[in-house]
């Protein structure tokens, strides 16, 4: 008997279900090529062309992510503090002008008055500060160790001093002895002043505006600044009385007593040698800085 043979279509239909049933269940592994190689592909034409490379990907940061340049120039930041010292409490202003350079200025005032009697004399004493400086602020490493040219100007930086000689008492003047009058007692105002502008120098540390991100410094400064000679001014007003002579016919207006002025002026000229330790003003002080930006 001879065998039935499937049809040759069949057969055909039959191949094509079972290539791709294995085909689907089988995918082929992903094609691996280099960063270099161009993936080939066909066209709708079946010609092969190389794919285009993918364009590169960067990664943007947010601009508050990105480190901003600090820029060095007057007025890019400014800086307050307060500090106490020997000038008496005060504020200081700072501005950058280069990396290393700052300039920087401020203002200082003091008061403070006492009154005593001394060999029976009522004296009162007013001690009266009060002076503007500028300077440059110098950091020669780059950290907080500066020095600092600087000047002081209106410097009303002065010393009163008031005496009332009671009726009777006896006051000396360049060792010559007056009593002062019962009719026109002695008044005396004596005053010490400084000139205006004076040179300085100081060294310290704490920028008040710290290079780094930081707001808060505390600065602290040492020197000083010449104020040259101070000048002692004396003056002396009612009479005075010989003790030798009678009081009746020994008393005269100091304005007009030759010897009495004779007095004074030598007096004077002798305290204001003695003030010449007194040409440099110390300066120290210990303050709180902000940057305000």
């Amino acid at each position: 008997m001879t065998p039935h043979l499937p049809h040759p279509t069949r057969i055909f239909f039959l191949s094509a279900l079972i290539l791709s049933t294995l085909i689907l269940t089988h995918p082929a592994p992903a094609q691996t090529t280099s960063a270099n190689t161009p993936i080939a592909s066909l066209d709708a034409f079946g010609s092969s062309s190389a794919a285009t490379p993918a364009p590169a990907a960067f990664v943007t940061l947010p601009p508050s992510a990105i480190p901003r340049q600090q820029t060095f120039h007057p007025f890019s930041q400014m800086a307050l503090s307060t500090q106490i010292g020997l000038a008496g409490p005060g504020f200081d202003l700072a501005t950058p002008l280069a990396r290393k350079l700052n300039l920087r200025t401020g203002l200082n005032t003091f008061s403070f008055a006492t009154s005593f009697q001394e060999q029976g004399a009522n004296v009162g004493i007013n001690l009266h500060l009060l002076s503007a400086h500028a300077a440059l602020d110098w950091f020669p490493f780059g950290g907080r160790l500066r020095l600092s040219p600087l000047v002081v100007f209106s410097n009303n930086n002065r010393i009163l001093a008031t005496a009332i000689i009671p009726s009777g008492s006896t006051v000396t003047i360049n060792g010559q002895d007056y009593i002062s009058s019962y009719t026109d007692p002695l008044h005396g105002a004596g005053r010490i002043g400084f000139r205006k502008v004076a040179p300085g120098f100081s060294f310290g540390f704490g920028n008040m505006l710290p290079r780094k991100r930081s707001r808060y410094s505390i600065p602290v400064e040492l020197g000083f600044y010449y104020v040259g000679q101070p000048s002692l001014q004396v003056s002396f007003s009612g009479s005075a009385c010989d003790p030798n002579v009678p009081a009746s016919i020994g008393c005269q207006s100091v304005d007009q007593d030759p010897g009495f002025q004779k007095n004074l002026a030598a007096f004077i000229a002798r305290n204001n040698h003695n003030l010449s330790y007194a040409s440099f003003f110390p300066i120290f002080s210990v303050g709180f800085a902000y940057r305000l930006w």
